[in-house]
């Protein structure tokens, strides 16, 4: 079983942003929208604000108002034209060496649901985990149902995915960039750094883990 990051690990770039792009274009989100996540992610590239629980559930407000089927065409699109011509090809050989050994691969991500469900698809993966989106009489709310697979909880899911499957984590892979994917690789028996963030580069240094950049 191998278990894969997204945002970083098998896509340059920041899907969330990429999104309110892209919605943005499609007449999704408003112009002050756009502004705003493009300030705030400006902000947290130079360090000056941290991603915490709470401001990833805002993220969810991107698909406020949009009905359940409509989510899902934009964000087959979006997954088509925005996140496939930005693969980072070593993570998706490392993916696509899984599958052809007929290994178990699950995508864990902080990213919102929909959107880990279209890209999953288009790599021929069936066993995800991304932040759920609510659904009321079809309609996304905004609002995130239950924990965000994130630090420590992805961790988690992959224990339980594990237990489900009846596999030992000793003979799972996990692959990821950033420092909060740390107790990910550290649950498994063979942990792999991808294009490492600062944090992850000296963990996987000196622990001795694979590192693709």
């Amino acid at each position: 079983m191998a278990f894969f990051d997204l945002d970083g690990t098998l896509v340059v770039g920041q899907t969330q942003l990429l999104l309110v792009k892209f919605l943005r274009q499609a007449g999704v989100v408003s112009r002050g929208f756009l502004i705003g996540a493009g300030t705030w992610f400006l902000a947290y590239k130079a360090g000056l604000v941290k991603a915490t629980d709470a401001s990833r559930r805002k993220g969810a407000a991107v698909l406020r108002g949009l009905e359940e089927h409509e989510a899902e065409i934009l964000m087959e699109r979006f997954a088509a034209e925005e996140l496939m011509p930005r693969l980072f090809p070593r993570a998706v050989a490392a993916l696509q060496e899984h599958q052809a050994a007929g290994d178990q691969v699950v995508i864990l991500s902080a990213a919102l649901e929909p959107l880990v469900r279209a890209f999953c698809a288009r790599l021929g993966v069936s066993r995800y985990a991304g932040a759920a989106c609510e659904v009321r009489d079809g309609v996304l709310t905004g609002l995130i149902q239950g924990p965000i697979p994130y630090g420590e909880e992805k961790a988690r899911l992959a224990r339980c995915i594990a237990s489900e499957w009846a596999v030992d984590l000793a003979d799972c892979w996990a692959y990821g960039d950033h420092d909060t994917d740390i107790s990910l690789l550290e649950s498994v028996g063979h942990p792999v750094a991808v294009r490492p963030r600062p944090g992850l580069r000296a963990a996987a240094e000196h622990a001795g883990w694979p590192i693709l950049a």
